[in-house]
C-alpha cells in the first residue's frame, strides 16, 4: 500500500532520527523520491537490519529502527504516521510498528511457537494483512490495524506469503505455489477465492505491488540472476518485461503517479541497491551506491 507524503510531512522525521549521506547524492532525480526500505549490514559488529528512510533529492538517510537483531519488510500507513514491518526476535519473525519520527515502537503480532511476517496496510487503514506461520505451515490472514480479531483468509493449497492490498481494498496480490512454481494470485479479500495474476505465464513469480489507480501490478519474474521486473496489465492480462540484464532485479514499488518504480538490483557490482526508472522501463538510474550494505523491500511513498 502506498501514500503519497508531502515533504513537509518528513521533517518532523529530520529532527529526531540521526542521518547519513550517500556517497554520491542523486541530486539530479526529483525531490518526490522518498522511499522506505530495510538495509542489511554484517560488519565487525555483525549483522543487522533496520529500517530506513530516504530522501533522495539531497541523499539524506535516515534510520527509523535501531534495535539489535533484523527489521524488514516495511509498509506505510500515511494516516496514522506509522511503519509496520516484521522483526526477528530471538529467532522468531513478529510484526511491529513505529511512529514515523521513530517514537511508540510496539509489537503488533507475536505468539509463541507462531510466525508473524509481510504485513500490508488496507488502504482504509483498518486492516492489516500479514503471513502467519504455524508448524512450517503459512497462510495468510487478516486482523484489525491493532492485531486483533485475526480472521483465515488463505490456508489450504500454500505455502502463502507476501500479501498486497489493492487500492480499492477488495482484493490483495498474494504469492503462493501451486504445481510446485511459485507464483502471483489476485485473492479476493472478503471470500478468500483466489485466481492466478498471469494464467498463461508457467515461471515462478513474486514481490507484487499495485499501482495506485489498480490497473497494473509490477512484480518479480524469475529466480536469482535470471530475476528481472516485468509489469502487467491488469485489463488485458498483457505483460511487459521492464529489465534485461545479467544480474538479480526485485521488490519492484510503484510511486504514487504511477510512472516511476523504485526496485533493487544487484548491478553493477553484486550489492543489492536502490534503484529507479520509468513505469515503462526507461530511464533507470542508481538511488544508492553502497559496497558495504544491502538495500531490501523498498517502497514508494
Amino acid at each position: 500500500m502506498r501514500r503519497s507524503l508531502g515533504l513537509s510531512a518528513a521533517l518532523p522525521l529530520l529532527m529526531v532520527v540521526g542521518f547519513g549521506c550517500l556517497a554520491t547524492p542523486p541530486a539530479n532525480l526529483p525531490s518526490s523520491v522518498r522511499v522506505i526500505y530495510s538495509k542489511a549490514v554484517d560488519d565487525s559488529l555483525g549483522k543487522s537490519e533496520d529500517i530506513y528512510f530516504l530522501v533522495a533529492r539531497s541523499g539524506n538517510e535516515l534510520r527509523l529502527t535501531g534495535a539489535d537483531g533484523f527489521d524488514g519488510a516495511p509498509d506505510f500507513s500515511a494516516g496514522l504516521r506509522k511503519v509496520f514491518y516484521t522483526r526477528v526476535v530471538a529467532g522468531s519473525r513478529q510484526i511491529w510498528s513505529v511512529g514515523l519520527d521513530g517514537s511508540d515502537e510496539v509489537v503488533v503480532l507475536s505468539a509463541i511457537g507462531e510466525e508473524f511476517s509481510d504485513p500490508s496496510v488496507s488502504p482504509d487503514e483498518t486492516q492489516l494483512a500479514y503471513t502467519r506461520t504455524q508448524r512450517g505451515q503459512s497462510s495468510i490472514e487478516i486482523a484489525a490495524i491493532d492485531g486483533s480479531e485475526p480472521r483465515i483468509l488463505l490456508e489450504d493449497g500454500g505455502p502463502w506469503r507476501q500479501p498486497r492490498w489493492s487500492a480499492d481494498g477488495r482484493s490483495l496480490a498474494v504469492v503462493g505455489v501451486r504445481d510446485g512454481v511459485t507464483r502471483i494470485f489476485i485473492v479476493d479479500a472478503r471470500t478468500g477465492a483466489s485466481e492466478p495474476l498471469t494464467p498463461a505465464e508457467t515461471g515462478p513469480q513474486s514481490d507484487p505491488n499495485w499501482s495506485l489507480d489498480g490497473s497494473r501490478i509490477v512484480f518479480k519474474r524469475g529466480t536469482g540472476s535470471g530475476a528481472e521486473i516485468a509489469l502487467v496489465d491488469l485489463s488485458t492480462k498483457q505483460v511487459t518485461r521492464l529489465t534485461d540484464n545479467e544480474v538479480e532485479d526485485s521488490a519492484p514499488s510503484f510511486n504514487p503517479r504511477g510512472d516511476r518504480i523504485v526496485f533493487v538490483s544487484r548491478r553493477p557490482h553484486g550489492r543489492h541497491n536502490l534503484w529507479v526508472m520509468g513505469a515503462d522501463g526507461s530511464k533507470v538510474e542508481s538511488l544508492t551506491r553502497s559496497n558495504e550494505s544491502d538495500a531490501r523491500n523498498p517502497e514508494w511513498i
